[in-house]
């Protein structure tokens, strides 16, 4: 009997694969499939014999063995928690917190900030223009606006935008931008580029579009009561 169980044991430790041999087997896994990108990250689940591999915002499952890829939301039924979407904010919320305040066209209450808002814009989006009318009340409820470059709806949203970026100060060129006014042609290098592709890669197709500072991805225009009670209840 004893050596039996001894046996059993042996065995087990064989089949078990220990997270560090499993990574290191689905790394080379997933280097076959995807040869021009490395995953950002390969994590343990609390699923057993299943891992997180993560390019950027892009969350996969893979099997210990490197055998099996899913793609799709991983759900905790006990807690029912999200635990795809619970990644996927504490990788936006890095994200957004790395992106200075000097890239972006800022407001900020004047008293202490109490959350913040990371938003994607076009100047020429009606919604935009309605979320931007609200500005005062977002400042006077201590709630910080980073707008980010997202002119996607017009042709002459990208100039607008520069114009905008390049002006001497880019709230007052906003202003007049969401007004529908036109604002001084002016040229100088921009985070356009940058923008859209991080727009892009968060799965972002339309403004405006917000984020929060803790990962939070809200989209399309919310009235100003929801997206403070949104944000009160984070």
């Amino acid at each position: 009997m004893l050596m039996m169980r001894n046996i059993l044991m042996s065995l087990l430790a064989v089949m078990a694969i220990s997270p560090a041999v499993a990574t290191e087997v689905i790394e080379k896994r997933m280097a076959e499939v995807v040869p021009t990108v490395s995953p950002d990250s390969i994590q343990p689940t609390a699923m057993a014999g299943i891992f997180e591999v993560r390019y950027g915002t892009d969350i996969f499952y893979v099997s210990e063995d490197g055998r099996f890829l899913l793609q799709g939301s991983l759900i905790d039924l006990e807690s029912r928690q999200n635990l795809t979407e619970k990644a996927k904010r504490s990788v936006r919320a890095e994200i957004f917190a790395e992106i200075p305040d000097a890239e972006l066209t800022v407001y900020t209450p004047e008293g202490r900030i109490r959350h913040t808002l990371n938003v994607f814009t076009d100047p020429q989006c009606p919604f935009c223009r309605q979320m931007h009318d609200d500005m005062e009340k977002y400042l006077e409820a201590g709630i910080q606006v980073r707008y980010f470059m997202y002119p996607v709806l017009g042709r002459q949203s990208p100039e607008i935008m520069r114009d905008v970026w390049c002006a001497d100060s880019r709230t007052d060129a906003m202003d007049r931008a969401k007004a529908g006014l036109a604002v001084a042609s002016r040229d100088c290098p921009t985070p356009a580029e940058e923008h859209l592709t991080l727009g892009r890669e968060m799965g972002i197709t339309g403004t405006p579009a917000s984020v929060t500072s803790d990962g939070q991805l809200i989209s399309g225009f919310r009235p100003v009561v929801e997206m403070l009670m949104m944000l009160e209840s984070q």
